[in-house]
C-alpha cells in the first residue's frame, strides 16, 4: 500500500482580513475558486504566514483587538519521513504525533509586533498531556525540526516582487547544489581561512586593516578593539542573490526582471514553474518531503494555450514533491479530476470569507455506497463550470444543453454567465434527486429540467410525487387506453420501446397530446415545479420547440434561427419557453 503523502491537509484561519474563522481542507492540488474580493488571496496568505517568518501589520487584522491565529493539520508523517529527518530531530517531533499527524498553531496578538513575540504552539495528544495542557509553546528545537519537514513556501502573486523568482531559482538549482556543493564548500573553506580572524592564514590586507583601525581607536576607547568579520557564503546564499536579466532580442536592451511589466513578469514566473516541473519529473520523494507552492491567479495575462501548459506544470509539480494551492478565476485551470476537491470560496457581510462544502465531502455525505459515490463524482465532476457559479441548472438531455443558452439569451437579454448560472448535463435522469441533494449539501442552489417520463419512472421513487397521486393515475389510464388501441406497449403501466411500434418518448408525446391529459399534466408540472423541477408537459423539449431530430445538425440550425429571427414565429410553444426562462431567472435570484 502506497503511503499517504506528506502534506498540509487542513488550515484554520482566524481574524485574518476577511476571514473571521474558517477551516479549509487541502489536497495535494487545491484550487481556490471564487469571485474577485472573495478572500482567496487571504487564504494563501494565511498558509504562507504559518510557514514563514514575518510579522503582520494592522491591515491584516480584521479586528485589531483580537489575535490573528492560523492552525494547520499536517499529515503523512510516517516512519520513513522521520528516518529521513534524522534521529535527533525526529525525537523532538514524535511526542506530538497522533496517527502520523501533527497540529501547530501560530498566534500574533498585536498588529506590527516583533517577530520574536509571535507565538508558535503545538497540539499535545491526549495520552501525552501534562497538566491537561492541550497546546504547548513550541521549543526552538521543535521549530527547527518542523521547518525541515515543511520549509517556507514559494509564493507567487503580484506583490511578492523578486522573492518568487529567487525561490524558484533556488528550487531549480538544487541539483547543482547537490552536484557541486562539496567542491564549492572546499573552495569556500580555503577562502574563509583568508577571512577568519582566528585563522593563521588570514590575509595580510585584512590584518593591516584591523591593526590600522585599532591604532586610531585606542586613544578614544582603550579597552575596545575591532575585527573585520566577513560571513562565509554558501551556494544557497549565492542563489538567493541571483536574479534574471531580460534581454530584448530586437534592440539588445537589457534590464532587470523587476523593471518589467506585470504581464512579462507573470509570463517568466510561469515559464520557471514549467521548467521546475520538468526538472522535478520522476523525483519520487514526495512522500518524504513537502514544499508548498502558492500561486494567485496563475492564468493572469496568459492566452488559453499557455494557461493549459501552466495547469499541466502545476499538476506535475503536485506529483513530484510540491503541494500546490492556487486561486483562480479560470475554468481552464480545473479539469474534471480536480473538481471534487476544489474549494468554492465565497464572502458575505454576515460570515466574511467562507467555503462551501467540497463536492467530494457532499457526495460522501449524501451517497452511502462506494460505487454510487464514484458514479456521482464522475457525473458532477464533468462540469467544472458549476464551481464558478452561484446557481446550478441540471438538464437531462443534450438538446437542452445545446439550445437553452441561445434561447435564454434571446428571451431574457441575459446570458447564463451573467446570472452566474451553470448549465450541467447529468449522466442520467436517475441521478436527479441525488445530484440535487449533493449540490444542496454544498449550499449550492439547484434546479432541474427533465422529460415527462421522469414523473412516471422516477419522481415517486425520489419522493417528489406520491405513488397514489390522482393526476398520475389519470395519465396511467390514458396510457392503458393507448395500449388497448395497440399504439403503445406498457411494462408496469409505463410505455417502453422494446417490442413496441413506437418509442417510449413517442408514447409519452402521444399521451401528452390527448385532450384529457392537459389538466393532470399541468397539475403534475406545478407540483414538481414547486420542488425545483421543470418537467416538459409535451413529453420532451423537442415537442415544445418543434425540432424534428436530436443531432448536431438540427441543434446548430435551430440555434442559428434563434439568433437571427423572432422565435415566437417558429417555436410552437413559445409560452412555455418564456415561462421556463422566467423560472430560471427566479432561481438565480434565490441564490443571493
Amino acid at each position: 500500500m502506497q503511503p499517504e503523502a506528506l502534506r498540509l491537509s487542513e488550515i484554520t484561519i482566524s481574524n485574518l482580513r476577511s476571514i473571521r474563522r474558517e477551516t479549509f481542507p487541502l489536497s495535494h492540488f487545491t484550487a481556490l475558486i471564487g469571485y474577485n474580493n472573495a478572500g482567496k488571496t487571504n487564504i494563501l496568505m494565511g498558509i504562507r504566514w504559518l510557514l514563514s517568518h514575518f510579522t503582520l501589520n494592522i491591515s491584516f487584522f480584521d479586528d485589531a483587538k483580537i489575535p490573528v491565529e492560523v492552525e494547520g493539520l499536517f499529515e503523512g508523517i510516517s516512519e520513513a519521513v522521520l528516518d529521513r529527518l534524522g534521529e535527533e530531530k525526529a525525537a523532538v517531533i514524535t511526542p506530538y504525533l497522533m496517527h502520523g499527524a501533527l497540529r501547530v498553531k501560530k498566534i500574533q496578538r498585536i498588529p506590527g509586533d516583533l517577530k520574536e513575540n509571535i507565538e508558535m504552539m503545538v497540539f499535545v495528544p491526549p495520552q501525552k498531556r501534562r497538566q491537561q495542557r492541550v497546546w504547548e509553546y513550541a521549543s526552538v528545537d521543535f521549530v527547527r525540526s518542523f521547518e525541515r519537514l515543511f520549509p517556507e513556501p514559494i509564493a507567487i502573486w503580484d506583490f511578492e516582487g523578486n522573492q518568487a523568482f529567487t525561490k524558484l531559482l533556488h528550487e531549480i538549482f538544487k541539483p547543482l547544489e547537490r552536484r557541486f556543493g562539496n567542491e564549492f564548500n572546499d573552495l569556500i573553506l580555503r577562502f574563509s581561512e583568508l577571512l577568519s580572524p582566528s585563522s593563521e592564514n588570514r590575509a595580510e590586507e585584512i590584518k593591516t586593516f584591523d591593526n590600522g583601525v585599532n591604532q586610531k581607536l585606542h586613544p578614544l576607547f582603550p579597552s575596545v578593539k575591532v575585527e573585520l568579520s566577513i560571513p562565509t557564503p554558501t551556494l544557497e546564499t549565492f542563489l538567493q542573490s541571483a536574479t534574471l536579466k531580460v534581454i530584448d532580442e530586437d534592440d539588445g536592451f537589457e534590464r532587470n526582471i523587476e523593471r518589467m511589466g506585470a504581464g512579462s513578469q507573470r509570463a517568466i514566473q510561469m515559464a520557471l514553474v514549467r521548467y521546475l516541473a520538468e526538472v522535478k519529473k520522476h523525483h519520487n520523494n514526495h512522500y518524504l518531503n513537502r514544499k508548498l507552492l502558492l500561486v494567485d491567479s496563475p492564468e493572469l495575462f496568459l492566452h488559453p494555450q499557455a494557461v493549459e501548459l501552466v495547469r499541466v506544470a502545476l499538476k506535475n509539480l503536485s506529483n513530484e514533491g510540491f503541494q500546490v494551492v492556487f486561486a483562480t478565476h479560470s475554468a481552464q485551470m480545473v479539469t474534471s479530476e480536480d473538481v471534487s476537491t476544489s474549494l468554492l470560496i465565497r464572502k458575505n457581510r454576515k460570515r466574511g470569507t467562507f467555503m462551501r462544502k467540497r463536492m467530494e465531502d457532499a457526495v460522501y455525505q449524501v451517497v452511502q455506497d462506494a460505487p454510487s459515490q464514484l458514479q456521482m463524482l464522475f457525473s458532477l465532476s464533468n462540469s467544472n463550470e458549476l464551481l464558478f457559479a452561484d446557481y446550478v441548472l441540471l438538464t437531462e438531455g443534450k438538446t437542452e444543453w445545446r439550445v437553452l443558452p441561445a434561447l435564454f439569451e434571446k428571451v431574457t437579454g441575459q446570458s447564463f454567465a451573467l446570472i452566474k448560472c451553470a448549465l450541467v448535463r447529468q449522466g442520467g435522469v436517475s441521478n436527479t434527486r441525488k445530484s440535487m441533494q449533493v449540490l444542496a449539501a454544498m449550499d449550492m442552489p439547484v434546479r432541474a429540467i427533465v422529460d415527462l417520463d421522469y414523473a412516471f419512472n422516477n419522481a415517486v421513487h425520489d419522493g417528489f410525487l406520491d405513488k397514489k397521486d390522482p393526476d398520475l393515475r389519470v395519465c396511467m389510464d390514458l396510457f392503458r387506453e393507448l395500449s388497448f388501441q395497440e399504439k403503445i406497449r406498457l411494462v408496469n403501466g409505463v410505455p417502453v420501446t422494446k417490442h413496441s411500434k413506437v418509442t417510449a418518448s413517442q408514447a409519452f408525446a402521444m399521451m401528452a397530446a390527448m385532450k384529457e391529459a392537459e389538466k393532470p399534466l399541468k397539475n403534475i408540472h406545478a407540483k414538481l415545479r414547486y420542488k425545483g423541477i421543470w418537467i416538459w408537459t409535451k413529453g420532451a423539449i423537442e415537442e415544445h420547440l418543434g425540432l424534428d431530430g436530436k443531432n448536431e445538425r438540427c441543434w446548430t440550425q435551430f440555434v442559428e434561427r434563434v439568433k437571427k429571427g423572432k422565435i415566437e414565429s417558429f417555436v410552437p410553444d413559445y409560452a412555455s419557453i418564456e415561462e421556463l426562462c422566467k423560472w430560471i431567472v427566479e432561481g438565480s435570484r434565490q441564490a443571493f
